[in-house]
């Protein structure tokens, strides 16, 4: 299993698509089209009543249908938003996703990347570079706070930190925005930012479709994966992000760092070398970086697990795992085994991913909007009696936006304490 992309999204996601630039109201037909996305989401999820029961789901799914032919289809995008979301936690990979290729009509997004650090919410890339570094204030005089106390409801998500990680982007969405009532067209808008030295200032932004905010904004492995930081900055993770998995010496050769970036098979000869590196009497501590990763194939890994579970590697202050609101689906399937498994020290945030989560799903194309929903679901569990939305960190650590702009990362710098 693989994140959902608002990114150049894979076929394991659901995907639904709304309209470039909105009309007065949708179709007639549209509410042919939302029945037909309840029905199928009754039909095709294993346990779709488990935080919204089935007759207030099937409210919703009714009181939509009969509004769809009298409101903007910016406004029915929201509205389709929201009822997906309902289906609550262990759903990431059941949603609307925005920068969708296979979007009939795409949706447009406003040219710049945000990212929600402790301390607020930060510009780290932008089509105008003169904006990296700006904290976002307000949103055509909408405060950040109001934006994301509308747009939140809306992001499918497996827990908390996913939406943390992916709410970003749909207040990126023009769509979204004019549909929630937060601009008045979903065309240009004015966004304010404060600079680092406190001083505002004001951007008009013009929204582009977004295949074409995917492709600048792409990351090396998972298309555009909007819960990761750009790799432009360079502490260590980010500097390896475009390979799947890659290993360093560090602390004098005292530590091993294992950067996990995309689950697929790893050959055997590189599970010899890093079985080699992390089994010499000199390495004091292993560390396994799955903060990047959102997935992949979840039967590809059991020869990493059975090497970080052999005795010369699980001891006790050996094996750390760093983990955060980008590790999803089968990553955070490996880091839940990993922590079943292990005595590894888990710092960082909780895992975007859940541990027991729907994926695996195949995109249909509801005839009407050209909108997608899922047709297939694949459960996941990490054995009976756990039910937990992420994987909590034995240590947490929140990275702030002077952190990342002075190029530090205080997770890994948790992780070798005491080297």
């Amino acid at each position: 299993m693989r994140m959902p992309g608002l990114l150049l999204l894979p076929l394991a996601m659901v995907a639904v698509v709304s309209a470039a630039q909105a009309r007065p109201s949708a179709p007639s037909s549209a509410a042919s089209d939302v029945r037909d996305l309840g029905d199928s989401i009754e039909q095709i999820h294993p346990a779709p009543f488990r935080s919204i029961s089935k007759e207030r789901f099937e409210a919703e799914v009714n009181e939509l249908a009969s509004r769809a032919p009298k409101i903007s289809r910016d406004e029915l995008l929201v509205g389709i938003l929201r009822l997906i979301a309902s289906l609550g936690p262990r759903n990431g990979h059941t949603g609307l996703f925005p920068g969708d290729p296979g979007n009939v009509r795409p949706l447009h997004l406003y040219p710049i990347r945000l990212y929600r650090f402790s301390d607020g919410v930060f510009v780290v890339d932008a089509h105008d570079r003169s904006l990296v570094g700006n904290r976002l204030v307000a949103v055509e005089g909408s405060s950040v706070d109001r934006v994301f106390q509308l747009v939140d409801p809306l992001v499918p998500h497996d827990n908390p930190s996913n939406v943390l990680g992916m709410a970003p982007h749909y207040a990126l969405t023009a769509e979204v925005l004019h549909g929630l009532g937060i601009t008045a067209t979903s065309g240009p808008a004015r966004f304010t930012f404060e600079r680092r030295d406190g001083s505002p200032v004001d951007a008009p932004l013009t929204p582009i479709p977004g295949p074409e905010y995917a492709a600048e904004f792409a990351d090396p492995l998972h298309g555009h994966y909007p819960s990761v930081l750009p790799s432009a900055s360079k502490p260590l993770y980010l500097s390896g992000s475009a390979r799947p998995m890659w290993t360093r010496k560090l602390a004098g050769g005292r530590a091993v760092y294992f950067g996990f970036n995309s689950v697929e098979r790893p050959t055997a000869g590189f599970v010899g070398s890093l079985g080699r590196l992390v089994r010499n009497p000199k390495v004091r501590r292993v560390i396994v970086d799955v903060r990047l990763n959102g997935g992949g194939d979840n039967t590809t890994y059991g020869s990493l697990l059975d090497l970080f579970a052999s005795k010369q590697v699980d001891r006790r202050g050996k094996l750390s795992l760093l983990v955060g609101r980008a590790t999803f689906s089968a990553a955070a399937n490996f880091a839940a085994e990993i922590d079943r498994d292990t005595r590894a020290a888990i710092v960082g945030e909780p895992t975007g991913g859940g541990v027991e989560t729907y994926g695996d799903t195949v995109p249909t194309l509801l005839p009407t909007l050209g909108w997608y929903v899922a047709a297939r679901y694949h459960e996941r569990k990490n054995g009976p009696g756990d039910r937990r939305l992420a994987i909590e960190p034995d240590v947490r650590v929140d990275l702030t936006s002077a952190q990342y702009f002075a190029r530090r990362d205080p997770v890994l710098d948790r992780a070798l304490k005491g080297l």
